[in-house]
């Protein structure tokens, strides 16, 4: 798949980006020491499982003598054939659904829902005339791990020797920093990355290494952020000790609003007042 791709100096190129296939240590061989490997066939289709089989014999004891007699759930014609390339299609009680109108649902951390809303099919965004941008924010390997849910990854890969030069330069960059690189798609670069037409769209981080001549630049694709959940009150403590906890920062405020600061100023003030009322006093006591 070709990816359209722009680095920090405004520099664009058009590279190859291939899904990431783990390698393997362990192969398995048959007896003539011929390479294993896995297929996938077919095992049944709708028109003979056991709901269809029911609807043509009344009960389970004459689908059992069916069962016994015949083989009415094999289709020896097509069972165990091999399977390819597949799609995936819907299917409804009058056949296949053609026009299939689809909801994306929002569910609560307690799985409840929250809303529903018309999915919309986004059209892919990483071979366009606007390439894949810098954004200049770098996150550390070591905190990436801990923010986010990488949901899959892609090797970035060289078409010609100038893309060479231009992704060792990006993976030299990164692996100097130790830190993932933000990619976002769109002129203003705040739009996430869409492979396909009404793919999920992903916050890509783009990892680089190197070692000598050669280099590594794998794409992480996320679409899940870890936050830390809010503190769950525990249901075991008395309700004395809640309410005195819950009371507090308010004594606090009373406490602050009757004992209020004194200043220079109304020291000063006071003084005055003070020789005033001892005089009178002094007058008073003269006179009796």
């Amino acid at each position: 798949m070709p990816i359209n791709i722009s680095n920090e100096k405004q520099r664009d190129a058009v590279v190859a980006m291939e899904g990431v296939r783990p390698k393997r240590d362990v192969r398995y061989v048959d007896e003539d020491m011929n390479a294993v490997f896995n297929r996938r066939l077919l095992k049944t289709d709708v028109s003979h499982e056991l709901p269809e089989l029911m609807k043509k014999l009344p009960n389970f004891e004459d689908v059992s003598e069916a069962l016994v007699d015949a083989d009415p759930e094999i289709d020896t014609e097509n069972f165990g054939m091999f399977l390819t390339e597949t799609s995936r299609v819907y299917v409804g009680e009058g056949g296949i659904v053609h026009s299939v109108e689809e909801f994306e649902v929002v569910t609560n951390p307690d799985g409840t829902e929250r809303e529903r809303r018309p999915r919309k099919k986004e059209p892919q965004n990483i071979n366009t005339d606007v390439p894949l941008k810098w954004t200049g924010k770098f996150i550390k390997k070591s905190d990436a791990v801990k923010r986010f849910v990488f949901a899959g990854k892609k090797q970035l890969a060289h078409i010609n020797g100038l893309t060479f030069d231009f992704l060792y330069e990006i993976a030299k960059k990164l692996h100097e920093e130790d830190s993932l690189l933000l990619l976002r798609a769109g002129e203003h670069r705040d739009r996430p990355l869409v492979m396909n037409r009404g793919g999920k769209p992903y916050n890509a981080f783009l990892e680089g290494r190197i070692e000598g001549d050669s280099y590594c630049l794998i794409l992480h694709l996320s679409n899940m952020e870890l936050k830390r959940p809010a503190p769950i009150e525990d249901d075991r403590m008395p309700a004395t000790a809640k309410r005195k906890a819950s009371a507090e920062p308010e004594d606090k405020k009373k406490l602050t609003r009757a004992k209020p600061a004194v200043t220079e100023h109304d020291v000063a003030d006071a003084e005055p007042k003070k020789i005033k009322a001892a005089k009178k006093k002094a007058d008073t006591k003269t006179r009796k």
